[in-house]
């Protein structure tokens, strides 16, 4: 059974593990900073495995980022992270978020594109 959960913990073993299956680095240390905080999350479960996530940090009024969708790759395909995007969207629009960002590699253009997303000039930088 899949289980949608919105703001509630999400462990850190299981953020690392889940950025591990889709190819990302684990920053299991950094999920376990009390400092790393959200304005909003929602996680997805199938029985008791994560198996989707998605982030948003925002300044609570003007500004959102959305980031760290992921989706096992075993659970892709159906549907997952195009609700969890809808999911979240519908979130701050609610919240009346003025602009809202995402960052995406090139081939993710286009399922970017679907909700409304376009590109703009910007950069971004990995210290580590």
């Amino acid at each position: 059974m899949i289980t949608y959960k919105h703001n509630e913990q999400v462990s850190a073993k299981a953020l690392a593990d889940l950025r591990e299956a889709v190819g990302w680095n684990r920053m299991e240390s950094e999920y376990r900073n009390p400092l790393m905080t959200s304005y909003y999350h929602i996680a997805v479960y199938e029985d008791d495995r994560l198996i989707g996530y998605i982030d948003s940090v925002s300044n609570g009024v003007i500004d959102a980022y959305i980031q760290d969708l992921m989706v096992r790759p075993d659970s892709q395909g159906k549907g997952i992270g195009t609700d969890l995007m809808n999911k979240m969207i519908g979130y701050l629009k609610e919240k009346h978020i003025y602009m809202i960002s995402v960052v995406y590699d090139e081939s993710l253009k286009q399922f970017y594109e679907r909700f409304g997303f376009h590109n703009m000039l910007c950069g971004q930088m990995e210290t580590y």
